[in-house]
């Protein structure tokens, strides 16, 4: 142990007074200092570089697997700081913030994946955090791998990607967790996230621009759950995708449980619950029942400009959400599938501007899209196009500027529904296959034609798989490709505002 604090000790004794320090998977060639990217901190000082930073210092953390421990401890997690801001999915040659790309998906992973392969040994928590508040940032990284399969108390089964836990009175964990994708998490309550604010405690944490999918809970809670009973768990949620989370028992999606006379009142702004699926409550419980009897306090999560489709239970009750001791949920500007919801399973107070419509996802069954990455450019979650009822029909009122892709916000005269906005300038978005009419050869080497149309369009347009304009054209059955670089384009017909795409290969 002597070696290992002296070791510390002289790594960190030079950059004291840094304001970024860095680390690589691998570190330094020659020296190890985390003055720069030459000089990075290896990954196994992940945590130790984070514990040396001090109020306003960053730590940037290049491409790569960073394990919570070397060792088989599954109780070893990450932890955040306050004060330092983490950033992740750096190339390892930015000397700006601005300079790193997160478009192209997230490039490092912060894995609970310690002991032999599978979930059944990793480490309870991939991050764990205590008396953090906002300040305490982390942003570009997937999250994934931990399980806290723990007989669930007040304290162990609870959150496996990222446990905040406030519990107790006077504490309080509230850190800001934004573009970042937690996924293949599992834990007895809150597989993605656990907010715990229990028994007098606070669990606000800030959570935006974000994709929490594919985890489980073996009791409640697939995705988030907000624990709190006899305290204040109550997040707030921007830009977020919750997707094909499980449960075994209740709320695929999300689990706010304010009994006692306790607190969990979230407020979701653009977010999509998707294709979540638990006993009851395939995307949302809300419950105000007491630990003991009766009930008590508040849960009254309030949504606004978000969606719920394709959300379902094998008990057959609240596949959207589901209602426990008088409890309510509310939704404004949002899309959500009324079906079979039935009473007391159903909305509270004012409801304007919900649709019962089919949101029209480019593609509900592939939410990551074609290249298999979150957060790009093909997502499937995005709408298919401006016939889609969720277009131009939210409220502008308290949107973020950006989207959960980082681009511009309400393009044209209201937001859309969702956690993406709808580009119709074609200016910075991949398009999704439209079936109404047929390209051939495709794929081809030289040219293409189109059939099945029912209108003349304007202008034909050239758009490759970043959402680059390449040509412009004017209205032609057969378009001359062969100057193009091999790989997939979208040839885009386009007339004032509709818009249909397609996809072709280049060859």
């Amino acid at each position: 142990m002597k070696k290992i604090t002296l070791l510390l000790i002289i790594l960190f004794s030079n950059v004291s007074n840094a304001t970024i320090r860095y680390v690589t998977s691998t570190g330094g060639l020659v020296t190890q200092d985390g003055t720069s990217w030459a000089t990075a901190f290896p990954g196994n000082l992940l945590q130790s570089t984070i514990n040396a930073s001090g109020v306003g210092d960053e730590v940037w953390v290049a491409q790569g697997t960073y394990l919570t421990t070397a060792t088989t401890n599954r109780t070893i997690s990450f932890n955040m700081k306050n004060g330092v801001a983490i950033y992740g999915s750096f190339a390892g040659s930015e000397t700006l913030l601005s300079q790193r790309i997160i478009s192209n998906g997230l490039l490092s992973i912060l894995s609970a994946e310690i002991g032999i392969a599978g979930i059944n040994d990793n480490s309870y928590h991939t991050i764990s955090n205590f008396g953090l508040d906002n300040s305490a940032i982390i942003d570009g990284f997937i999250i994934s791998g931990a399980n806290d399969n723990r007989i669930a108390t007040t304290t162990d089964g609870l959150g496996g990607g990222i446990y905040n836990n406030g519990s107790g009175a006077g504490n309080f964990c509230n850190p800001t967790i934004r573009n970042c994708v937690l996924i293949n998490n599992q834990a007895v309550f809150g597989g993605g996230i656990f907010n715990n604010g229990y028994n007098g405690g606070v669990s606000t944490p800030i959570i935006s621009n974000c994709v929490i999918a594919y985890n489980n809970a073996t009791s409640g809670g697939g995705a988030i759950d907000n624990f709190g009973v006899l305290g204040n768990a109550s997040p707030t949620i921007t830009n977020c995708v919750i997707y094909e989370n499980t449960a075994s028992q209740r709320a695929g999606g999300m689990y706010c449980w304010g009994g006692n006379n306790g607190n969990a009142n979230p407020i979701v702004l653009n977010t999509v619950f998707a294709n979540n699926r638990a006993f009851d409550g395939g995307a949302l419980i809300s419950d105000r029942t007491n630990t003991t009897s009766g009930s008590s306090g508040n849960s009254n999560p309030s949504f606004k400009n978000c969606v719920f489709w394709g959300n379902t239970t094998t008990g057959g009750l609240g596949p959207q959400f589901y209602i426990l001791g008088s409890a309510t949920v509310n939704t404004t500007y949002t899309a959500i599938d009324l079906t079979s919801q039935n009473a007391p399973h159903v909305l509270t107070g004012a409801t304007t501007g919900n649709t019962n419509s089919n949101p029209s996802f480019a593609n509900i069954a592939l939410g990551f899209g074609n290249d298999g990455k979150w957060l790009t450019t093909d997502d499937g979650l995005q709408l298919n196009s401006i016939s889609s009822p969720c277009y131009n029909t939210g409220s502008n009122s308290g949107v973020s500027s950006t989207d959960i892709l980082n681009l511009n916000r309400i393009l044209g005269a209201v937001v859309d529904m969702g956690a993406y906005e709808f580009d119709v300038t074609l200016s910075n978005r991949a398009f999704i296959n439209d079936d109404s009419f047929v390209v051939y050869p495709n794929p081809t080497k030289d040219k293409i034609h189109f059939s099945g149309l029912k209108q003349v369009f304007e202008k034909v347009l050239i758009i490759n798989y970043l959402g680059n304009q390449i040509k412009e054209n004017g209205f032609t059955n057969e378009l001359d490709v062969s100057d193009l670089q091999n790989g997939i384009y979208f040839l885009v017909l386009k007339s004032g505002n509709n818009i249909m795409t397609q996809k072709f290969i280049k060859q």
